[in-house]
């Protein structure tokens, strides 16, 4: 049960939900309904957005910070998160202690985009006209006049830009933009590998230096070989949360069995012991009567 928003479903009608629910209509009936599912908050039922930030539980679904916030809120000292998905219970210390989810957040802000292109909201980053397309590198919104400048710029002519239709109906491809990010020792110089042994992301002065004794790899080469790690765990991880999913099933049967053999249990003494007080009380009567008969013969 999503224990923390109980109170407010009971006095909402599915069409309640629905209408709080607005559906991102792009080609392909299936797309759009997994791409909604995406952007969806499994706790309050919300699309994601700059006050509901997708965050990452520890089971790997998504859940909001107002949902996470409000559970830790009705469930102070506890420190713990029930995902609404698998009921699995996630420790942590604030809404903000667990990561976003970076994609989903930058799909739900795209979502957003596109309806306010189609209500005619959605300004350019450059003008007043209305906004059509989105940098995917920089994340800024153009109309056609500024994208054509923005593209035909030397600086920025190996930047994607795309319409937000086009992003919402392949939206995987916001996940392969490369992003230049700095080097959190060096500000000014670029990322460029990943060290294995400390697991950072390190710049050419980090790994000529500091990181000299230690593993590290090329950021495209890391990322393969992480993945390759991944994709080798994930089978094991999948059984393993099935397994414990089904013990867990079976023990929540087992204790509602017992709860029922003991409520059984309880009803059938009570019967024994009503049935065994009257036999006594029976005999009990007898023997008086039988006491009562010899004293009067003698």
């Amino acid at each position: 049960q999503h224990y923390f928003i109980q109170s407010n479903l009971r006095s909402m009608s599915k069409t309640d939900l629905k209408r709080d629910r607005p559906a991102v209509k792009v080609e392909g009936d299936s797309a759009a309904l997994k791409l909604q599912d995406d952007i969806t908050c499994k706790g309050c039922f919300k699309e994601f957005n700059s006050n509901r930030v997708p965050k990452v539980l520890h089971c790997l679904h998504n859940l909001c910070t107002e949902c996470i916030s409000m559970s830790f809120g009705l469930n102070p000292g506890t420190n713990t998160v029930t995902c609404p998905t698998c009921q699995i219970k996630c420790v942590g210390k604030s809404a903000e202690s667990f990561h976003t989810h970076s994609y989903v957040q930058i799909i739900s802000d795209i979502s957003a985009c596109f309806k306010d292109q189609m209500n005619g909201t959605l300004k350019c980053i450059g003008c007043k006209n209305v906004a059509g397309l989105r940098c995917l590198t920089c994340n800024e919104n153009y109309c056609q006049e500024h994208t054509d400048f923005h593209v035909r710029s030397r600086a920025t002519s190996h930047h994607k830009v795309l319409s937000f239709k086009q992003i919402l109906s392949a939206p995987l491809i916001v996940s392969t933009i490369k992003k230049d990010e700095n080097c959190p020792s060096h500000t000014t110089k670029l990322v460029e590998f990943f060290c294995f042994t400390c697991k950072l992301p390190i710049c050419t002065a980090c790994a000529l230096s500091s990181h000299e004794s230690c593993i590290y790899e090329e950021l495209s080469i890391a990322v393969s070989s992480l993945k390759e790690k991944f994709d080798k765990i994930k089978p094991a991880f999948n059984r393993k949360a099935y397994n414990l999913k089904k013990k867990g099933t079976i023990l929540e049967t087992g204790i509602k069995q017992i709860e029922g053999d003991f409520s059984n249990s309880t009803a059938t003494v009570a019967d024994m012991s009503d049935s065994i007080l009257r036999q006594l009380r029976q005999k009990e009567a007898t023997m008086n009567l039988h006491i009562e008969e010899h004293s009067n013969t003698l």
